[in-house]
């Protein structure tokens, strides 16, 4: 009769805790699967030093990137968003923020950056450079202006090949997170393509902010040989089919896609055709109007998603 070999109580526990180890890594990197709070805790507390906010702001974009004292803001939705973004930043001690972007001057991309620049130390405002002739003429864009001048301030061109810092080094030689300018590269007759495309980057992981550019815009920066290649995607034009091409989707190839959309909102974003490719990718997406807030952590190496309905 054979003899039953047994595992001894320490040694099960020790494989055990490996297998638990091994899921959390794997689910923390692709952003996907239940976590335990323990260690979704531990995680964001002690390792996750980057933070991604894509809030809510209904029919619009507005994202806030945090690192340590560091914080930055990419768009900020509609005016009538104004109170939602500044309670919001508030919420997470933002008292003066390194960079201000303005993807494009669409109102549901800067309506309320007057409020914003408004409210808050405000240290650098990025913008693209657009043509006299689709220069806009609104309430909206003027007050923008008007904010400005009232705190001193004067636009900066988003220039591509731009690099921009959320810090400086430590001691130890950690690199804080640093951003690149990809776009725009040419002029154009629609706002959309003058959208300020950028990359972020933090340790091995990889973010890429697209505003509105639609396939043109994003056809001209695949031409220009830019490095897309990217972990995480804000997806072009609220997920709008005239976005996030094919071939520009193969190129960033991200494991996490997001949408900012509103529920309900008139247009039908994010259209069919956009999530279909996003699905037949492989990757992971989420949308405000499904998801509400969605916060990224990482540590450089790996990213968590956390979402407001889960």
């Amino acid at each position: 009769m054979a003899q039953k070999v047994g595992i001894s109580p320490v040694l099960t526990f020790i494989l055990i805790l490996l297998g638990v180890m091994f899921a959390y890594c794997a689910k923390l990197e692709y952003g996907g699967g239940e976590i335990p709070d323990a260690a979704v805790s531990s995680f964001i507390d002690k390792d996750a030093r980057l933070q991604i906010h894509f809030i809510d702001v209904g029919q619009g974009d507005c994202s806030l990137i945090m690192y340590d004292d560091r914080a930055m803001l990419i768009d900020c939705g509609e005016f009538e968003e104004a109170e939602t973004v500044i309670s919001y930043l508030r919420a997470q001690g933002v008292k003066k923020l390194d960079y201000v972007v303005a993807t494009h001057p669409h109102s549901d991309h800067m309506g309320a950056m007057s409020e914003i620049i408004s409210g808050f130390d405000v240290e650098k405002v990025i913008a693209p450079k657009v043509s006299e002739e689709l220069t806009p003429t609104s309430k909206v864009y003027k007050n923008f202006l008007m904010a400005l001048k009232k705190k001193g301030m004067k636009l900066t061109a988003a220039k591509p090949e731009t690099r921009y810092s959320l810090g400086e080094a430590n001691e130890e030689g950690e690199v804080p997170p640093e951003f690149e300018i990809l776009a725009p590269l040419k002029n154009y007759d629609d706002l959309n393509n003058y959208s300020v495309v950028l990359r972020l980057t933090y340790g091995s992981t990889s973010y890429l902010f697209t505003g509105d550019a639609e396939k043109t815009a994003q056809n001209d920066i695949l031409e220009a040989g830019e490095n897309v290649d990217s972990d995480v995607l804000k997806v072009g034009h609220h997920g709008s089919s005239t976005s996030t091409g094919e071939k520009f989707l193969e190129a960033v190839s991200p494991d996490i896609c997001i949408i900012q959309c509103g529920e309900g909102n008139k247009y039908g974003h994010p259209h069919a055709e956009t999530v279909d490719e996003i699905e037949e990718y492989g990757a992971k997406w989420y949308s405000n109007d499904r998801n509400g807030n969605i916060v990224l952590y990482s540590d450089g190496e790996k990213i968590l998603v956390r979402t407001e309905n889960e």
